[in-house]
């Protein structure tokens, strides 16, 4: 299984978190754990079935862009949402 590491900014609590998840896409990995753990994960990072403009995916540190990118098993999936700030 692969092991989605998230950012307390998109669950809710003070620090980042860890779930492990099964899938062999980036789509597969979101599915299975809304399934399992409810929809607020994926409707916060899937839109219009795309990864949001403004979220970052990354599988064993690297960016996917495609819903579609294949994870291996024992993979790393990173969320990361996009900082953005300034005047």
């Amino acid at each position: 299984m692969a092991t989605i590491k998230l950012p307390a900014v998109l669950v809710g609590g003070s620090s980042t978190s860890e779930v492990d998840v099964a899938g062999e896409t980036v789509r597969e990995l979101f599915e299975n754990h809304a399934d399992e753990h409810g929809s607020e994960l994926r409707d916060s990072v899937i839109e219009d079935g795309e990864i949001k403009e403004f979220i970052n995916v990354y599988v064993e540190g690297t960016p996917v862009e495609s819903l579609d990118a294949e994870v291996p098993d024992d993979a790393q999936v990173r969320v990361i949402p996009a900082a953005s700030g300034g005047r």
